[in-house]
């Protein structure tokens, strides 16, 4: 757990990102180009001269592939973040190096994630923890790279949310520890701040701050212009926000930006479930039985088990109140 003397080292210790020269270089590249959504010739940088060999190249791939998943549902990018984590845990198990702790524990924070998308609960909670482990350790070293705060912060904050009010038992409440490291290495602008400005706004989210959180989309989509993952947080925030008709145009532009894209269209289904929300709530309970129609449609019944589990459970009182099962 995070002590006084962590953070005096922290504040007084080696700035080192961790990741020098052409390598940064390459995952800043890699990364902007994923956010843009140009996944292709992200990983094309991942396989790169040296890089295609290396754990870094592996955890670039891995990186770079989940966030394909996530927008565009290709189980092909997920099969090759599967294997490129494999092989990255597999070739630092045994290394000793800050660099290769690192990259470990990007590996393990990686697969935390992949876990995540899958469902499995423990494995992802096991994983997160072997990456907190080893950034903690790190850090205690004096190492002040913002890419170990935002792994740390990330894990500190969701630990303590999970365990209720029995957090206090178990190491107390670490949420606002968690807040402010992730928010670190948002404003540190290195090669994964969408990946914590993405976490950091789900932080905002959970806690019901969402005008916060609506500034953190708008954010990500200036930084990344036609951003599907970003537009579509935005209509979230902007629906629990009671703007009903921005959040209305917000996933209207969604659903449009995604036909035709996803290999499996869950993120597309996903705005026909909020647009039946939206409708909903500003009484529109034609267009909200519509768009329910359209959700419920024989073509997408393989693509429902990749919804988002919190937009089924809320879709289920509006199914009640609109005479739909």
């Amino acid at each position: 757990m995070i002590t006084l003397l962590t953070i005096c080292l922290a504040l007084s210790g080696r700035s080192d990102s961790l990741l020098h020269g052409t390598t940064l270089h390459l995952f800043q590249e890699a990364m902007h180009l994923s956010s843009l959504g140009q996944y292709t010739a992200a990983e094309s940088l991942a396989q790169k001269g040296e890089l295609a060999t290396s754990p870094e190249g592996k955890v670039l791939e891995a990186v770079v592939d989940l966030a394909h998943f996530a927008d565009l549902h290709d189980l092909d990018a997920l099969e090759r973040a599967r294997k490129a984590l494999a092989a990255s845990e597999a070739s630092l198990q045994s290394k000793s190096s800050a660099r290769e702790r690192f990259l470990l524990a990007m590996t393990f924070s990686q697969a935390s994630y992949l876990a995540n998308l899958e469902e499995r609960n423990l494995s992802a909670v096991l994983s997160g923890r072997k990456a907190a482990n080893l950034c903690e350790e790190l850090i205690q070293e004096g190492y002040t790279s913002p890419d170990l705060h935002g792994i740390l912060g990330g894990y500190l904050f969701w630990k303590a949310q999970s365990l209720g009010t029995i957090r206090f038992a178990l190491g107390g409440d670490t949420r606002d520890n968690g807040i402010e490291w992730t928010q670190q290495a948002v404003t540190a602008a290195g090669p994964f701040q969408e990946a914590y400005r993405t976490s950091l706004m789900w932080i905002r989210f959970e806690r019901k701050e969402f005008v916060q959180g609506l500034a953190l989309a708008r954010a990500g989509l200036a930084a990344a212009p036609g951003n599907r993952l970003y537009r579509q947080a935005e209509g979230d925030m902007l629906f629990r926000l009671k703007r009903l008709p921005e959040a209305l145009d917000t996933y209207r532009a969604s659903w449009t930006e995604y036909a035709g894209l996803e290999k499996i269209p869950a993120n597309r289904l996903a705005a026909a479930g909020n647009l039946v929300r939206i409708h909903e709530a500003s009484g529109q309970a034609d267009s909200a039985r519509a768009w329910l129609d359209t959700l419920d449609a024989p073509r997408y019944t393989y693509v429902r088990k990749w919804l988002p589990p919190s937009l089924v459970r809320e879709l289920e009182p509006i199914r009640k109140r609109l005479g739909r099962k």
